[in-house]
């Protein structure tokens, strides 16, 4: 489909510039979602979900036996944790990602490993294995930890290829605490966990340590994980204060490994990623728009920039089971949640057929060639059409359904639901500028027999292209 600004004259309209929200829709899909998995595993299905909207809950339910207060060990999701860590203290000038890990023990300032830096050591491309008893010997401590770690041969070159594992972050970790004087747990609650007031989070998942596991050993509920995400969402701010600074998240959120080989990755979908997390959408850029930290028990925190949203998947199960859920989460806020300048126009018709929605991709900004028109809720399998108009507020009725474009419009591009009645239309705004509104709706051929002329419509979209 053409840039939606060339196909037609578009009128700039006295509407109010949308902002997110839930608008005309709402989250009730989340719901049989963790369901759907305590049936499935009664024993260990248990969850809690939330999801935040610029800060605000939007969604929250436990499920099962557990409470929202539920603890559960993160296993990998640890790492987003402690990549905040070590960021807080290159921001505080005390360490920088491309310092070497040799700078401060000296056992890796030998060969090829005295190449080896911070940066690696947090995205899985130092060269290191991907794991050793050393990490879970509770009978050492971190910095001993590491000097035995310095004995292990390397897998490959420094910087060579993307090895996922928990042994460099370990030995960064313990670069941490020698650089500061003090312990791990100690930097967690000083730079991290006070500030977001993180009361039931600690790098004890599997007892007290002085070898906590840097890469896997933490533990959580749902209120500190979402909050520590939601500071990730808002550029490292939290409640009036700067936790990261917005260019630790921007490093954290950076694509640091796509340009080299995979040797091992527990991504199904075999993402990119960051500096301590899972870069799982980009945009055509090469920008993130979406991140997770995920653990091998199935726990998951994200990252929607897309939406301005964050969330919490927490459930003790296994990652396998779990992640396609979370990603059906994600699809479930695509729907729902309305993007920057995005808002709903009107309602769906015929009221016995109502309930096809649609809805943008993401931030309406002037230039986004990612921007398209979703469509969700449909008839499965039906075929449709995207009429592109001014916003029509009060509606217009027209062969059995309510028009909110118009009065005059163009049907722009057909489209085909799939099963689960989603579709998708690409609308980029190439040449759109900020201040332009337009309206757009997608009309579907039902099976209902209540739809007058076999025709079901959505409520309307008003996109108000933003700078």
């Amino acid at each position: 489909m053409k840039s939606v600004v060339s196909l037609c004259a578009v009128t700039l309209c006295q509407l109010p510039s949308p902002s997110q929200s839930i608008g005309c829709h709402d989250l009730a899909g989340i719901p049989p979602i963790a369901q759907e998995l305590l049936a499935q595993f009664p024993f260990t299905g248990s969850s809690c979900v939330r999801v935040d909207l610029l800060g605000a809950t939007v969604f929250q339910q436990a499920f099962g036996s557990f409470t929202l207060q539920q603890v559960v060990p993160i296993a990998s999701a640890t790492k987003t944790l402690s990549a905040a860590v070590l960021l807080a203290l290159v921001d505080s000038g005390l360490l920088a990602l491309d310092d070497r890990v040799g700078q401060y023990l000296p056992e890796w300032n030998v060969g090829s490993k005295a190449q080896i830096t911070l940066r690696m050591c947090f995205t899985h491309t130092a060269g290191m294995a991907g794991s050793s008893p050393w990490i879970s010997d509770d009978s050492i401590t971190l910095r001993q930890a590491a000097a035995l770690l310095a004995n292990d041969p390397l897998q490959s070159a420094p910087g060579s290829q993307f090895l996922y594992g928990g042994v460099s972050m370990h030995v960064a970790g313990a670069v941490c605490e020698v650089r500061t004087g003090l312990s791990w747990a100690q930097l967690f609650q000083q730079r991290i966990a006070t500030p977001l007031q993180m009361t039931a989070t600690d790098f004890e998942a599997f007892g007290p340590t002085q070898n906590p596991r840097i890469a896997g050993g933490a533990r959580s509920n749902l209120r500190d994980y979402a909050v520590f995400v939601d500071m990730l969402r808002a550029g490292g701010a939290w409640n009036g204060q700067q936790v990261l600074s917005a260019a630790s998240v921007d490093a954290m959120l950076a694509d640091q490994t796509s340009s080299i080989p995979i040797a091992s990755t527990p991504h199904p979908d075999q993402a990119p990623y960051g500096i301590g997390i899972w870069l799982d959408r980009r945009d055509r850029q090469g920008r993130t728009v979406l991140a997770s930290g995920v653990g091998a028990f199935g726990f998951a925190g994200w990252v929607d920039l897309a939406h301005g949203a964050s969330g919490v998947f927490l459930v003790r199960n296994q990652n396998a089971n779990t992640f396609p859920r979370v990603q059906r989460i994600w699809r479930e806020i695509d729907d729902a949640v309305l993007p920057l300048g995005v808002a709903c126009v009107g309602a769906g018709s015929p009221g016995c057929a109502a309930g096809a929605w649609c809805n943008g991709s993401g931030p309406a900004r002037a230039g986004n060639l990612d921007f398209a028109l979703l469509a969700a809720r449909a008839p499965a399998n039906a075929f449709g059409v995207v009429a592109l108009g001014a916003p029509l507020p009060a509606g217009l009725p027209l062969l059995g359904v309510v028009a909110h474009v118009g009065p005059t419009f163009d049907l722009i591009a057909g489209l085909t639901a799939d099963t689960n009645g989603r579709a998708a239309v690409a609308a980029p705004l190439a040449s759109a500028f900020a201040g332009l509104t337009f309206g757009l709706q997608v009309a579907w051929l039902s099976p209902l027999p209540c739809a007058p002329l076999g025709l079901q419509a959505t409520h309307g979209l008003a996109v108000a292209v933003q700078p």
